[in-house]
């Protein structure tokens, strides 16, 4: 395996561990905390954009804005601030609150069989055997973790199976479309900036009139995870690998967000495994060596 492919394999997957915590820190402040989902896209995009822009700024200089003169490069940006980051936070959130982590993050792992059907069809590319295999592994996988083997909590109200599907719609935006303008300009300019846009455009839509919710040091660590560590290093960790390995493969592997949250799960809130997370586990996992052969292999 080359070194490139290596540290997108790399990224991507530590991009989908964080967010695994990060889902179970927005699961915990919204349902122990009183925080609304309206309250947390926003704070979580301004804050997370205002810290990454001020980052790439110190380090890029005059770079950082070289984005805004192409007008066609600034649509896409505000596109992808909007459709991919914020609705995906957004719709994210909103199932999250509606049926818990679990039933959300099953309906949202559909993006990456999303994403081969649009690549078949808008750009006449179809997957590899590698990747087919891999999408149904890790979707497969996904839905045994977070229902532990139980698929009749499957059966679920139309509010959460449209919130769920639109995050799954999002998260195929934001895997496929930034894809350009991430090789043209870097990839902390463009994830910055675009999660500045949909902040903006969220507090215009939801102002901060008041904080909600119950607050302590518990909230404002779960605050910190969902900030930071879930928001500014997944995000940028994701979309870097997304562009050295493709967004199919990186879709597929960062279904390793399942795992993360079932083990911090176990090893914070004292959650039990069962046999259907484990053989999860395996398929998800599986699907790492097969993705890393076959590129080999090419």
């Amino acid at each position: 395996m080359d070194r490139n492919t290596l540290i997108g394999i790399v990224l991507t997957l530590l991009g989908g561990i964080l967010w695994g915590f990060s889902g179970i820190c927005a699961q915990f402040i919204q349902q122990q905390r009183g925080i609304t989902p309206e309250w947390l896209l926003v704070v979580r995009l301004l804050s997370a954009g205002i810290v990454t822009v001020l980052y790439v700024f110190f380090r890029m200089r005059g770079t950082m804005f070289r984005i805004f003169k192409s007008p066609k490069d600034t649509v896409k940006l505000l596109v992808f601030g909007i459709l991919g980051m914020a609705l995906c936070q957004y719709s994210y959130f909103r199932s999250i609150f509606y049926a818990g982590a679990g039933i959300a993050t099953v309906l949202q792992y559909l993006a990456p069989a999303m994403i081969i059907i649009y690549m078949s069809v808008v750009h006449r590319v179809k997957p590899s055997w590698g990747e087919g295999i891999s999408v149904l592994l890790a979707t497969v996988g996904t839905a045994l973790i977070a229902l532990h083997g139980d698929f009749s909590k499957l059966n679920i109200n139309e509010a959460v199976l449209f919130w769920g599907l639109l995050s799954a719609v999002a998260v195929a935006i934001y895997s496929v479309q930034p894809v350009q303008i991430l090789r043209t300009y870097g990839t902390g300019p463009v994830v910055g900036l675009a999660m500045m846009a949909g902040g903006i455009l969220a507090y215009g839509a939801w102002p901060l009139h008041e904080v909600p919710g119950t607050w302590d040091m518990w909230t404002f660590g779960a605050l910190f995870g969902i900030v930071i560590l879930g928001t500014v290093v997944s995000f940028n960790a994701y979309l870097e690998g997304v562009r050295r390995i493709g967004a199919v493969r990186g879709s597929v592997l960062s279904s390793i967000e399942p795992i993360s949250a079932a083990l911090l799960g176990w090893l914070v809130l004292g959650n039990t495994f069962v046999t259907s997370d484990m053989i999860g586990f395996v398929m998800i996992l599986s699907t790492i060596f097969i993705l890393a052969n076959e590129k080999k292999a090419n």
